[in-house]
């Protein structure tokens, strides 16, 4: 039987070779797939999409241009990019689009095409209470989150703003900003007055600047509303804060603040109010004094818990 097979395979001298189908082994078409899997993904993330003037290290036309050195206007814009990212977007949206129930949109927002001191008093001194934004009420508080940023980093963020996302309206300068806050800030005390208080003076002075009363009270006793948040659907008091946190754990609380606050029903809408992240906003030294200032809140010899 094997001398025939052997023999049906050899060849006549001379003979023309002949070529026989065969199955591609599967292995080969998977690899194949995969390669050009691979291929279509490096190039997607690396090809520049035929951008003649992207190469690597740079993967687009939009990586390219954030990287390239910046100046005036542009750079303006950059560095309040950076700062509207950090502090507002949380709330507002990347796209200024805002959050139902929590924030309004920025983009197309008539209080953004006001003046600069009208548009500066909002991140400067907070808002609390009913407003009209693109024809919609919005009864919300929002904590002066521009309070503790410098005259050029809340130019900056404004000029953001006001440049973005459809709308068109003119930068904000650090000397106009400067003029606005002083008109804003009024009685707000000086530094040198700062310096002549106790930690527990000055605490008090950053709970105000901070707009810290317009969801704790001005006597840090909470009660403002707080649709399904767990704590009795109110803002809690800060009364007894030292009775759960030491001063240490109450800054990095501080610092870290709270986005997701507990529901009272799993299932109903998120709670309107949170803790903003004070981190980027509040200095270190104003953390402390504030720290001071909450922990003299509890009445001497309350041995309530927290």
């Amino acid at each position: 039987m094997s001398g025939e097979l052997k023999s049906s395979m050899v060849q006549p001298s001379g003979a023309e070779p002949t070529a026989s189908r065969s199955a591609v082994p599967v292995w080969i078409i998977v690899l194949t797939l995969l390669l050009l899997f691979l291929g279509a993904v490096n190039f997607d993330r690396s090809s520049g999409w035929f951008d003649k003037q992207v190469y690597l290290p740079y993967r687009s036309a939009e990586q390219l241009a954030f990287y390239q050195p910046k100046s005036g206007a542009a750079a303006l814009a950059a560095h309040g990019r950076g700062v509207y990212e950090t502090v507002c977007g949380v709330c507002h949206g990347s796209d200024g689009l805002g959050k139902p129930g929590q924030a309004p949109p920025l983009a197309g927002s008539e209080w953004v095409a006001k003046d600069v001191t009208s548009l500066a008093r909002i991140p400067l001194a907070g808002l609390n209470g009913a407003i009209q934004v693109k024809g919609t009420e919005w009864n919300l508080s929002m904590a002066p989150m521009g309070a503790g940023m410098s005259d050029a980093d809340l130019a900056a963020v404004l000029t953001y703003i006001r440049g973005s996302w459809g709308n068109n309206h003119g930068a904000v300068s650090a000397d106009e900003m400067k003029s606005a806050r002083a008109a804003i800030n009024g009685n707000a005390p000086s530094e040198a007055e700062l310096a002549k208080m106790t930690p527990v003076e000055r605490g008090h002075a950053v709970f105000q600047k901070y707009g810290c009363f317009q969801c704790h009270g001005p006597e840090a006793k909470g009660g403002v509303s707080n649709f399904n948040a767990k704590t009795a659907e109110q803002v809690p008091s800060l009364v007894y804060v030292a009775d759960g946190y030491t001063k240490d754990e109450l800054i990095a609380f501080i610092k870290r603040g709270e986005r997701n606050i507990p529901r009272l029903n799993p299932t109903g809408p998120e709670p309107p109010h949170f803790m903003p992240k004070w981190g980027p906003v509040i200095k270190d030294s104003e953390l402390s004094d504030l720290s001071a200032y909450l922990f003299s809140l509890k009445p001497k010899g309350d041995k309530l818990d927290f």
